[in-house]
């Protein structure tokens, strides 16, 4: 049992998290951040990228409404703006990918629930059925016949593949993720070497354009996660832009109304810099996002840098996640 799991039982148990619940919450914008809705055993990819069941995602909206206005689009741009004042809280639900999933079943989430969402394309991908990379990874380290992989890019990575392999596939993401990793491909070339396994022929994989159309006439804000969800800190300014702007100038094009917002692929700290805040200002961005977690609040209110987090599927660890960060603005 997890150190979280057990807080939250002796939160509840002492009526703490009731306590809290019925406390005024602290004025802020709680951004939540998902990938893919659905089950980890569903996919040989990456497994990681499943945050919820449609059930637990709407157990969650279902939850956060009865506390709190969800919002996206322009009045979470009015808010970041200083246009409409930040006097109590809001909820924001964000999307990253792309992701089939995102319409066949959290787009259902959030019509039913009379809400909305912000959904972030990689326009590469949008209608086809690429294999990114964390998935390319995650499904040759899970399925090699290899017993260890030894990788030299950026830097030398011997890697054991015997019993079970989320955690070695947790290490080679993580390495990939370096700032030294300038060339994605060559280390992709490496991972192919040393598992000498093929990849399955998958049906199309992420939603498409007349998807992502009827989405945004629903009511969703759909952005942008770049054209080709490339790290953007490990690119020269000249090709962040042209990341940003394109994918942009095509988002617009295809659907007819204007883009505000853009998640950072990847979103941690050292995955985008000041310098491609500013380009994304330049490129006509109005909220940029990261993924590193904490509240938008008084003391951080930045529209270049939205901080989102992830919450637990667990119904018990997620009430008491949510009831601390809306109640405290702080993580539990």
């Amino acid at each position: 049992m997890s150190y979280q799991l057990i807080l939250a039982r002796t939160l509840q148990r002492l009526g703490i998290l009731r306590a809290l619940e019925l406390w005024r919450s602290k004025p802020g914008i709680l951004i939540v951040n998902h990938h893919r809705i659905g089950t980890p055993d569903e996919t040989g990819f990456d497994r990681d990228l499943f945050s919820a069941t449609a059930d637990e995602l709407d157990a969650q909206v279902q939850y956060f409404k009865q506390r709190a206005p969800i919002i996206s689009g322009e009045e979470l741009e009015d808010l970041v703006s200083g246009r409409t004042p930040l006097k109590r809280l809001y909820v924001a639900f964000t999307f990253d990918d792309g992701y089939l999933d995102n319409y066949t079943k959290a787009f259902d989430v959030f019509r039913s629930a009379g809400t909305t969402a912000a959904f972030f394309l990689v326009t590469d991908y949008v209608g086809t059925a690429t294999v990114p990379w964390w998935d390319e990874i995650a499904y040759r380290v899970r399925n090699t016949r290899r017993t260890e992989i030894n990788l030299e890019y950026p830097t030398p990575l011997k890697v054991p593949l015997n019993g079970h392999r989320e955690a070695s596939i947790a290490t080679v993401l993580q390495h990939y993720k370096r700032t030294d990793n300038i060339c994605g491909e060559e280390f992709l070339a490496e991972i192919r070497r040393e598992t000498e396994c093929d990849l399955p022929l998958p049906k199309r994989r992420f939603l498409n354009w007349d998807e992502a159309r009827e989405m945004r006439d629903a009511g969703m804000a759909i952005g942008s996660h770049t054209r080709s969800h490339a790290i953007l800190g490990r690119l020269s300014p000249e090709l962040q832009k042209q990341e940003l702007e394109d994918s942009k100038k095509e988002i617009e094009a295809r659907l007819g109304s204007k883009v505000r917002g853009l998640a950072y692929p990847v979103g941690a700290r050292n995955c985008f810099s000041h310098a491609t805040e500013q380009i994304a200002m330049d490129a006509g961005y109005s909220m940029c996002f990261s993924a590193y977690g904490g509240m938008n609040d008084a003391t951080h209110l930045n529209r270049s840098n939205l901080l989102r987090g992830t919450v637990p599927s667990n119904p018990e660890r997620f009430r008491a996640v949510a009831t601390v960060r809306t109640s405290l603005g702080r993580h539990l």
